[in-house]
């Protein structure tokens, strides 16, 4: 089963009738895109915030999310054509390397980060650059106190 825009409004209203967060619970300055093949909900922040990971996937979580995990060329491909769409920017996601320079994991499920698409010469950790932002050309890494909009993930189930 695939998920539309649409019927993401939709499992929001029932998830309200059922007792879990409700439509009015995600913020209006978030703009959503399911992306089909993994049944994610992409929420792209309409305006910039210093982005902290543990606060940012704290209100990734207020709605059932993450920051985002881009697991596949495919995601990272849909992930820059939907930032591209809705901001000349960039967005923050859940990638990071504090723990170890230069092994990216991410904060939510602490997987690696696969070998993704990075612009010429990064991750260059420029004066201790440890998060990662995602522009619709790659992924640059950043300071974690950096501002800019994010990018929260939620992946749907099937109800039946």
């Amino acid at each position: 089963m695939h998920y539309t825009d649409m019927s993401v409004l939709l499992i929001w209203l029932l998830r309200g009738v059922l007792g879990a967060p409700s439509y009015k619970d995600v913020p209006s300055y978030w703009v959503s895109k399911v992306f089909p093949k993994t049944n994610s909900v992409y929420f792209l922040s309409k305006k910039k915030h210093r982005c902290l990971l543990h606060p940012m996937n704290e209100l990734c979580k207020t709605i059932g999310g993450y920051l985002a995990e881009l697991d596949s060329v495919d995601e990272e491909n849909f992930v820059a054509g939907f930032i591209k769409a809705h901001t000349k920017n960039n967005a923050f996601i859940g990638a990071n390397d504090v723990k170890r320079e230069g092994t990216f994991v991410y904060y939510n499920s602490k997987k690696p980060m696969p070998a993704l698409k990075w612009l010429r010469g990064e991750p260059n950790d420029l004066n201790g650059e440890d998060c990662v932002e995602f522009k619709h050309t790659g992924l640059n890494d950043v300071k974690c106190d950096y501002i800019s909009h994010y990018i929260c993930e939620l992946r749907l189930k099937r109800f039946i």
